[in-house]
């Protein structure tokens, strides 16, 4: 189900709180958007993911959280596209040493299980970058994801390893 609550009276500090409560209490996805509403009053438009069984749960947290006299419900069919998440070892190579680190990635695939798009995953590259950042290696965090991403596309039809080499 896809819930949508609309609200304009709420500080932004405390949309983070907000959004972790409601995934704890079930929601598999949130998004929150900014608006505008009649006479120019800024909202924001809380869009929920939730399976039926915690309709409830969070609802109740949502309402207790944000005030709202109301909640719109719309029954949704999500449409599941074949994917394949596969880890994959990233090896930074630098002058001095070598770093590595697992990254997962995820592949789309069509119909013919071709690959028609990845994705590596957010933390990993996260981690890799703090990890890197540690040793006095600063490769911006989209820098790094955009390299990954790109070594995977040239590794899709091998089963290699990602080598980044830094000088």
């Amino acid at each position: 189900m896809l819930l949508m609550i609309t609200v304009d009276d709420l500080p932004a500090e405390g949309l983070p709180y907000i959004i972790e409560k409601t995934i704890e209490r079930g929601a598999k996805n949130i998004h929150v958007l900014n608006a505008i509403t009649k006479k120019g009053r800024m909202e924001h438009i809380f869009l929920v993911d939730v399976e039926k069984k915690y309709l409830e749960e969070v609802s109740l947290l949502l309402a207790l959280e944000l005030g709202t006299l109301g909640i719109k419900t719309f029954n949704t069919e999500h449409i599941m596209l074949p994917f394949e998440i596969v880890t994959k070892n990233v090896t930074i190579q630098t002058k001095n040493e070598d770093y590595k680190s697992k990254v997962q990635v995820k592949y789309l695939k069509n119909n013919n299980n071709q690959v028609i798009s990845l994705k590596a995953e957010y933390e990993d590259i996260k981690t890799l970058a703090i990890a890197l950042e540690s040793k006095g290696i600063e490769i911006p965090l989209s820098k790094l994801k955009t390299i990954i991403e790109a070594e995977a596309y040239n590794k899709i039809l091998h089963e290699e390893n990602i080598v980044i080499k830094v000088n």
